[in-house]
């Protein structure tokens, strides 16, 4: 289970969130939310780490400390999307030989195509939407160009690129328009 509102302590009979209703719709909205956001705060945490290949726990707890623990997912939670994930061909694993045969999931080169565009698009609707729930969203334009076609996180380091790698729209007029290109 992943609802953040299950961890929230009663302090009286009193306040909404005491409420069986209040707490069952928001629950609910909370695991509807972070169904999604979930597989790709995972597929971060791979993709991320210095070590590119992670075992289940290790996943676990960098999920956990990273999102300051906003994002809790148990393991019962965790080893299913791994598997859904893996047939999908987004990332892959390897067995230990030795020890305790620990799993250790890696992203497959299809894995971090598909990441960065999921990405690219949570980025841009999250840009999006912002105004609407008072935040403030930074992108890293410096660093990152988002395809105006299908909203593919582009890195801006490599310069060769002249085409979204997704949708094969030309991006070499955007890069002029900044300055990277001549």
């Amino acid at each position: 289970m992943i609802a953040i509102i299950k961890r929230v302590k009663e302090y009286g009979s009193n306040v909404l969130i005491a409420s069986q209703e209040f707490r069952e719709y928001v629950e609910k909205q909370e695991t509807e939310i972070n169904r999604g956001i979930s597989s790709l705060c995972i597929l971060s945490i791979i993709m991320r780490s210095e070590e590119k290949e992670l075992h289940g726990y290790k996943i676990l707890k960098d999920l956990t400390n990273q999102t300051n623990e906003m994002l809790i997912i148990e393991e019962g939670t965790l080893y299913p999307i791994l598997r859904k994930l893996e047939g999908e061909k987004i990332i892959k694993s390897r067995r230990e030989e030795t020890g305790r045969k620990k799993k250790f999931y890696s992203m497959t080169e299809y894995g971090e195509r598909v990441f960065n565009h999921l990405v690219g698009f949570y980025s841009k609707l999250t840009e999006a939407i912002a105004p609407l729930f008072d935040v403030k969203v930074n992108l890293k334009q410096d660093k990152y160009l988002y395809c105006p076609m299908c909203a593919n996180k582009i890195d801006l380091s490599n310069l060769e690129l002249k085409f979204c790698t997704i949708c094969g729209f030309n991006i070499e007029q955007e890069l002029n328009t900044r300055g990277l290109r001549k």
